[in-house]
């Protein structure tokens, strides 16, 4: 399946803190500082070539190329592995202002929306590498074993699509979700109501699958544009998440709440009670 290479030109107006050349100055002096575009050359080298990139805005111009970061990696043609109908990815995320290490994980893009997902570390093995000499390294080890871990995800994604749920559960799964976007207050918070999140975007997507009610609510989070209404009453829009660590965290909680509701709806209907354990419970505690 064709795919558009970044180039530098590109991959510099999307994202500049890739080609930082110094980390902020208030790191210690063990701060090992590794530029991004090393990584992302050897990666390369390692048929991972980046396709996507962006980074979260700083209001203050001379800390830009400090701001957190993440580029999206995707093999050749050739070795493209299609998960369900999406394909496979390796998700590098960075800072250079002492607010987050490397991290390496597993992604999906799923190609009738154009839209792209992280999924959660501690299911298929993602990880955290600190500033350091060794980071290159300690980096392409791990997208070695990641792509190992290709496979179980696929195997979750044919899961999520052969599970059917109820409106009513579909509902319950926007609840839940709201619950970790907005926390526990979230009726009183959330411009949206339930239903709006479950809206498709288009006719495929009104199947009453998990996989499904996931992509919708993953789709209409993310991009935003959900007509709803503000504390005060007033007609409102929700806005397109642009921060790269919330991006990463609403997709790892998502990816999260998805799995906790085949395994529950494995043993019984989901229902009010068995939603309440959830929220209540240590999976929104973490």
């Amino acid at each position: 399946m064709a795919m558009n290479i970044l180039t530098t030109a590109q991959l510099y107006k999307m994202a500049p803190a890739v080609f930082a050349d110094a980390p902020d100055t208030a790191v210690s002096e063990r701060y090992g500082f590794v530029p991004t575009i090393e990584v992302v050359n050897s990666l390369q080298q390692e048929g991972w070539y980046p396709v996507r990139a962006q980074q979260t805005h700083s209001r203050d111009t001379e800390k830009k190329h400090l701001a957190r970061h993440m580029i999206r990696f995707r093999q050749d043609p050739d070795r493209q592995v299609v998960v369900g109908d999406s394909i496979s990815e390796m998700v590098l995320t960075n800072s250079h202002d002492r607010s987050s290490a490397y991290q390496l994980d597993l992604g999906l893009f799923r190609l009738v929306c154009s839209n792209g997902m992280v999924t959660p570390t501690n299911d298929f093995g993602g990880i955290r590498v600190k500033h350091g000499k060794n980071v290159v390294e300690n980096i392409i080890d791990g997208s070695l074993a990641l792509a190992n871990q290709i496979p179980r995800l696929s195997e979750s994604v044919e899961k999520l699509q052969s599970t059917l749920v109820s409106t009513e559960e579909a509902r319950l799964f926007a609840r839940a979700f709201l619950a970790l976007r907005y926390g526990n207050d979230w009726q009183s918070i959330s411009p949206i109501r339930p239903e709006s999140l479950l809206q498709p975007r288009r006719i495929e997507d009104n199947e009453p699958t998990l996989w499904k009610v996931f992509n919708r609510i993953q789709e209409n989070m993310m991009k935003g544009g959900i007509t709803g209404r503000s504390a005060s009453g007033r007609s409102t829009k929700t806005r397109a998440i642009q921060s790269v660590s919330e991006d990463v965290r609403l997709n790892r909680s998502l990816w999260q709440l998805a799995e906790e509701f085949l395994n529950l709806k494995q043993a019984q209907p989901i229902s009010k009670p068995v939603f309440k354990s959830i929220i209540e419970g240590e999976f929104y505690a973490a």
